[in-house]
């Protein structure tokens, strides 16, 4: 399965340049990288299910100590199969990735930061 690629500028954790931010979502993890410095945030799958209540639209305007993204794919559901917008929001704890179709929900955990030798 191909992954999922897009970019997003923004102010970087780890260097604090306004840079593009390179996302990367696989159906079981994802990464975040910095073009300008090369950090990369890890993400690792916690549960996929149907999502009735939208938690994107409960966390997406969550203060966090950083600004989170909601960011928008057109591409293939991976329960429903349908072409379809697919939500996703990314914070520092977590991201999220939900058919506006059928309500499939991937949620990712934060796991672990590689500062691409930066500190």
């Amino acid at each position: 399965m191909e992954p999922w690629i897009l970019k997003k500028e923004s102010k970087c954790f780890n260097c604090g340049q306004t840079a593009t931010q390179v996302i990367e979502i696989y159906p079981n993890q994802a990464f975040v990288k910095c073009s300008n410095c090369g950090a990369t945030r890890y993400y690792i799958i916690k549960n996929t299910y149907i999502d009735d209540e939208n938690i994107i639209e409960s966390e997406k305007n969550k203060k966090m100590l950083y600004e989170n993204w909601l960011l928008e794919k057109d591409a293939e559901c991976y329960n429903c199969k349908k072409y379809y917008t697919q939500d996703i929001l990314i914070t520092i704890a977590g991201m999220y990735v939900r058919c506006r179709n059928c309500g499939f929900m991937r949620s990712y955990r934060f796991s672990m930061m590689d500062t691409g030798g930066i500190n």
